[in-house]
């Protein structure tokens, strides 16, 4: 079985045009690691999912909002609910809110995913917990399109507190509430990666001035505060 139908509902093996076009994406140029985010673009991520086990639950959404040097545009954005063979529980639903029709009459992943990647291009990418919403990512991308993805991911959730000196365990609306960020669509996906591109732009500034100009050590830094964080919490 086509691993695509355990998420899905139904195998599609791809066309010699989506081929193509993967093999497009994969020759695009990935930035040098010491592309200067002042000149460069890179991509804020979120999605919306069934549950929280990255290992059995489902990609229902995934949204993004480029981040062009510096400057959020409201067109340079993502969206797209892919087409589930069931709906997600109803508790699920009030979580996220997208209902079951929408799941069910959503975009045919394989397209959705490719449209995704198109628009990221080789961007770094940016999220709040970035390792939920990667390993989402890169399942579903790796059983839609068969595409190993390797892009760099910087984590918001740990890079944050290491440049403002803070406790990591702040979540995402503690941030939005410090730099009075208003989220009117808290909970959806768009509206929370524009939320979160908002605090991205707010880091990278920080970032700034305190020396770092690239994302190559940005994500140095995200990964030391890490390492940092889960070698504190480890029993003696």
């Amino acid at each position: 079985m086509n691993p695509f139908a355990r998420w899905f509902g139904r195998g599609a093996p791809l066309t010699p045009e989506l081929k193509q076009l993967i093999a497009d994406w994969q020759a695009t140029p990935s930035p040098p690691p010491t592309a200067r985010f002042a000149a460069t673009r890179a991509v804020v991520v979120d999605t919306e999912t069934s549950g929280l086990d990255t290992h059995g639950d489902r990609l229902l959404a995934v949204d993004a909002v480029g981040l062009d040097r510096l400057r959020i545009q409201l067109a340079d954005s993502f969206d797209a609910v892919l087409r589930q063979a069931h709906a997600s529980a109803r508790e699920n639903i009030v979580v996220h809110g997208i209902g079951a029709a929408a799941q069910i009459g959503g975009e045919e992943p394989q397209l959705a995913l490719l449209r995704f990647l198109e628009f990221c291009g080789k961007s770094t990418l940016i999220a709040f917990h970035a390792p939920f919403d990667e390993a989402f990512v890169k399942r579903g991308v790796l059983e839609a399109l068969g595409v190993r993805l390797r892009l760099q991911w910087i984590d918001l959730a740990v890079l944050l507190p290491a440049l403002y000196e803070t406790k990591p365990t702040l979540a995402l609306d503690d941030w939005l509430q410090r730099f009075e960020i208003a989220a009117p669509t808290r909970h959806s996906a768009l509206g929370d990666a524009f939320a979160t591109a908002q605090l991205a732009q707010i880091a990278l500034r920080r970032a700034q001035a305190r020396g770092i100009e690239d994302f190559g050590s940005l994500a140095r830094l995200a990964r030391d505060a890490r390492w940092l964080r889960d070698s504190s919490s480890r029993p003696a």
